[in-house]
């Protein structure tokens, strides 16, 4: 049996707006007993946060990454509880139970695969019911360069879910059900998102008189 790596999976680029799934998420959730081809990677369309909570939407156009419309540039098969870019910009490191991994930016090809003696995900804070944004921002796994936005993992009924919000009023900016991981670029050109699923990076999507 070959013990050669599959390689990234196929993805969806689309950007469905502010409050999304993630397809392998939204798979699971369909109908049991049904066998049916495993889809692409990649975000799909999923209704507003279900709490009452304050919300704000995506901008028409942000050159920040996950502010305004996205494209999904590359995906990875292997999981991330935890996501974090280098200074430099050019590695994604993620950990998930029991190994650490490492991937090139921006074609997500896997460089680094470490399984330490100590669980690299034990200390990752607890996630807290969704309900606790109305009063305050639970732990932040991920800052935007300048702080405009930051990313908090939360749980909504059975999703954990990425939020985006802007600290200072918590209005959220993006529902992203499925994923528990994020992080931004140094220069918030790249955001990334991550879960037991894998892991999708995403980019400002650009304007016709841009490409």
């Amino acid at each position: 049996m070959s013990t050669r790596p599959l390689g990234p999976p196929p993805f969806i680029p689309d950007d469905p707006g502010p409050w999304a799934v993630t397809s392998h998420t939204n798979y699971i959730a369909g109908r049991p007993g049904r066998r049916r081809a495993l889809p692409p990677s990649g975000l799909m369309l999923s209704p507003p946060p279900s709490l009452d909570l304050p919300t704000v939407g995506i901008a028409d156009r942000s050159e920040l990454a996950g502010a305004g419309p996205v494209r999904v540039i590359a995906a990875a098969r292997e999981p991330a509880h935890a996501l974090s870019v280098d200074p430099e910009g050019d590695v994604l490191r993620g950990v998930s139970p029991y190994v650490s991994r490492a991937w090139s930016l921006p074609d997500l090809a896997l460089t680094l695969e470490e399984r330490p003696g100590d669980d690299p995900a034990a200390d990752l804070p607890a996630i807290e019911h969704a309900i606790i944004l109305a009063e305050s921002l639970p732990p932040v796994i991920a800052e935007a360069p300048g702080g405009s936005l930051v990313a908090v993992t939360v749980r909504e009924n059975r999703y954990n879910v990425v939020a985006v919000v802007r600290p200072e009023d918590r209005k959220i900016v993006r529902w992203i059900r499925g994923a528990r991981a994020a992080a931004w670029s140094p220069d918030g050109k790249l955001f990334a998102i991550g879960g037991d699923w894998g892991v999708l990076l995403t980019a400002p999507l650009a304007t016709p008189d841009e490409t």
